[in-house]
């Protein structure tokens, strides 16, 4: 039987690697967009994804303190409810690049989520949420920057 220790050092294990991963999308990412404030966005993101892997380190090594990890709501456009995209960034220009980007960051969302109702440790749980919460905020950015950029009127 796990303990709850096991639960929180599972949880963070795992998503330091998502954030490793999410940092790797989101450098190729920048090349794959000749749009100068989407690859900004795409660098501020990849670098915010090597701030939470910082965190998630410090985390592992000084325990977990729950007053580090603050929740407050995010809003979500949900325009990934409505968005398709491709298996490959091969080839994709911008609007292509964010939709795949948009589904990357709900599907993170969901994973976290998933952890949400399975964990018995409250400490883990609350960590979930963070994490969630904060793939949250990524999605929100750029639903925002893909709504700028191909619904409102110019």
């Amino acid at each position: 039987m796990k303990t709850m220790l096991d639960e929180l050092t599972e949880l963070i294990d795992a998503a330091m690697y998502k954030e490793i991963t999410a940092n790797a999308f989101y450098t190729a990412a920048q090349s794959r967009t000749e749009d100068a404030g989407a690859r900004a966005m795409l660098q501020e993101l990849a670098e915010e994804e090597l701030g939470h892997l910082q965190k998630l380190k410090a985390l592992k090594e000084k325990g977990f303190d729950r007053q580090d990890f603050h929740l407050e709501p995010v809003p979500n456009l949900r325009l990934s409810e409505y968005l398709a995209s491709g298996d490959s960034l091969v080839g994709a220009g911008l609007n292509e690049t964010l939709t795949f980007a948009i589904m990357r960051e709900q599907q993170a969302i969901a994973f976290y989520a998933g952890f949400i109702s399975i964990l018995r440790d409250e400490a883990a749980k609350h960590l979930a949420e963070w994490l969630a919460q904060q793939e949250l905020r990524h999605k929100l950015r750029l639903e925002i920057l893909y709504d700028d950029l191909f619904y409102k009127e110019h």
